[in-house]
């Protein structure tokens, strides 16, 4: 069974944009979170239809998460949330100098993101970007719920520590 044209673009308009943007942030930059996107959706038709709808999504996300994973070993780039996560937790900025707050905040957030290993960020994103579930997320990285909650407890936790020695004074020098 193939896909139908209309079945087909149903799927890739309602998935393909929080794709990229779940991309973008696995691969720090949106050129090669397009480019693995298309290359998620080329591999969706050429399975075929079939799969049960509530398959798709999961099946989709795991597919370009693998991707990325593969692009990523290939060039050798370290990963960082960028953009959306940083606009998801920007709050509304008046004047100028509330506006260079927020980007320094958002400088220190995705340095900190950095930090944390391929798997946490993973399900970080996908929880705080995609507003996905815990069962959700296992699904699309393949591991247990437990795991899930567990990668995302200890995101927080690295996240906030790293956050709070950045904030400590430096000793001064004697």
């Amino acid at each position: 069974m193939t896909w139908d044209n209309q079945a087909f673009a149903v799927v890739f308009n309602e998935l393909y944009p929080g794709m990229c943007r779940f991309l973008e942030c696995m691969m720090g930059g949106s050129a090669n979170a397009h480019d693995i996107a298309q290359e998620t959706f080329v591999r969706l038709l050429r399975k075929g239809g079939g799969m049960p709808a509530e398959e798709v999504r999961f099946w989709i996300y795991r597919v370009a998460r693998n991707l990325a994973l593969n692009e990523l070993k290939k060039t050798a780039t370290r990963t960082r949330l960028v953009e959306d996560v940083r606009t998801h937790l920007n709050n509304r900025v008046t004047t100028p100098e509330q506006e260079y707050e927020q980007v320094e905040r958002n400088n220190v957030l995705a340095g900190l993101l950095t930090l944390l290993p391929e798997p946490q960020r993973a399900a970080l994103v996908l929880r705080e970007q995609q507003e996905m579930s815990y069962a959700q997320i296992a699904r699309v990285l393949n591991v247990s719920e437990s795991k899930v909650k567990v990668d995302i407890h200890r995101a927080r936790i690295r996240l906030r520590t790293e956050f709070r020695r950045m904030q400590e004074p430096r000793s001064a020098i004697k």
